[in-house]
């Protein structure tokens, strides 16, 4: 337990450390920015993750080839992130970067093991759960501290995932980034006063896709717990479902920006950002809980946690969509 919060400390510590010095060269030299507010942290949290990691192998010995296809892949990720931010790129360019870390991830043997599907079955559901995740929270970072705050909440499931396992690397990876995005979000909580950026917001979706990848959930007695990351993710996969959907019927572009979001329609009633952020941290919370659960239960059980879950999101998703957005 004392190497776990070694491990934590350091990750927290650097994070809040990285994220503080990358803001202040930020507006010292005036570079990634957005309305003179730094977008450094992305990079702070990049910085922080790899160092961290880098101790998690020496305190722990972590060598498994997937963690590091994973690290490699995940900087690649951020490494275009970066060059988005500098430079907006084109959806064309943004597909094709992600689709080449995705591409780089199953290579190296990290996707789905479902055996309904066959190998190129689970390859096609890999690559899309890959750019499904990584997009759904670039597009939810809309809002101070809200994807960061999800990520956090995410991550933590995650890790409660791990020990339930028992998998040593993923729960270092998972520790890891629920340190690094604490630290991040410290800055970020409404006013902001560091952006995560498109660098920061592909690089928290590509590493919770691609733990949530590696996890291993179902059992003989609980196959419903294959569903676990969906349940664990669903707030984001539901945004972005939703957000897609009231775009393409209003005949626009549905991959930016715009007030189509869950969270704006949640403002509307919470009246401030404030309270519309902790609004979504618990219904996140309420998710990812039920995914975690979902892990130790039968399958009787399981199957009514996936109804209770399914009848909540359709009882609220519907009130929402009836609430009138105009941008």
């Amino acid at each position: 337990m004392l190497r776990y919060l070694i491990i934590f400390s350091s990750a927290l510590i650097t994070s809040i450390l990285c994220v503080f010095l990358l803001a202040r060269v930020s507006l010292k030299y005036k570079i990634l920015q957005a309305k003179g507010i730094p977008l450094a942290g992305g990079l702070g949290i990049g910085a922080a993750f790899v160092f961290s990691s880098c101790l998690g192998v020496y305190v722990y010995g972590i060598s498994g080839a997937k963690i590091f296809s994973i690290l490699g892949a995940a900087l690649l990720m951020l490494f275009f992130g970066i060059v988005d931010d500098f430079k907006e790129l084109s959806i064309l360019q943004k597909f094709l970067a992600q689709s080449f870390c995705a591409a780089l991830l199953i290579s190296s043997g990290v996707m789905t093991d479902i055996i309904y599907l066959g190998f190129w079955g689970n390859v096609i559901v890999t690559f899309f759960w890959i750019l499904g995740i990584t997009n759904a929270f670039n597009l939810l970072d809309i809002m101070d501290g809200l994807a960061a705050g999800t990520a956090l909440i995410v991550s933590s499931a995650l890790l409660t995932v791990a020990f339930f396992n028992p998998d040593l690397d993923m729960q270092i990876l998972s520790l890891i980034l629920c340190a690094v995005t604490f630290g991040f979000l410290i800055f970020n909580l409404p006013p902001a006063r560091v952006y995560l950026g498109n660098s920061g917001s592909h690089f928290l979706g590509f590493m919770i896709c691609a733990i949530a990848l590696v996890l291993r959930y179902a059992s003989k007695n609980n196959v419903f717990a294959l569903l676990s990351p969906v349940v664990i993710l669903w707030l984001p996969i539901t945004d972005t479902l939703l957000l897609i959907i009231f775009r393409i019927m209003k005949k626009k572009m549905p991959f930016k920006k715009s007030n189509d979001h869950i969270a704006f329609r949640i403002k509307f009633f919470a009246s401030s950002p404030t309270k519309t952020i902790l609004v979504m941290f618990l219904l996140c919370f309420i998710f990812a809980l039920a995914g975690v659960i979902l892990v130790k239960v039968t399958n009787f059980v399981a199957s009514g946690i996936i109804m209770a879950m399914f009848l909540f999101s359709v009882i609220l998703f519907w009130k929402l969509i009836k609430v009138d957005i105009y941008e």
